[in-house]
């Protein structure tokens, strides 16, 4: 495949993938659609997640407050560093 021709096909699967994603996001907002949900590393999504609310971006309030599920272990750690941090802003 040259390289013209997969860039061609990459687009092509962007926006395919782009629009069934809008579809989905009209079928869920209407109520027809399922909620659905979707596993990936935390480092990808708290990378993407630190960049949005550094950069101010308004979408982020869109999602407070949906529900995220983590680990507990993950969340026994994410309440003691809470607790150090609040410790630390008191001292």
């Amino acid at each position: 495949m040259t390289s013209l021709t997969a860039r061609h096909q990459s687009n092509t699967d962007s926006t395919d993938l782009k629009q069934a994603r809008r579809e989905m996001e009209l079928d869920r907002m209407a109520g027809l659609g399922t909620s659905k949900t979707v596993s990936l590393p935390l480092s990808q999504v708290a990378r993407l997640l630190i960049d949005a609310a550094q950069s101010n971006r308004t979408w982020l309030m869109d999602f407070a407050d949906d529900v995220v599920r983590i680990d507990s272990d993950l969340y026994e750690v994410l309440l003691a560093y809470q607790e150090l941090r609040s410790d630390l802003r008191t001292a």
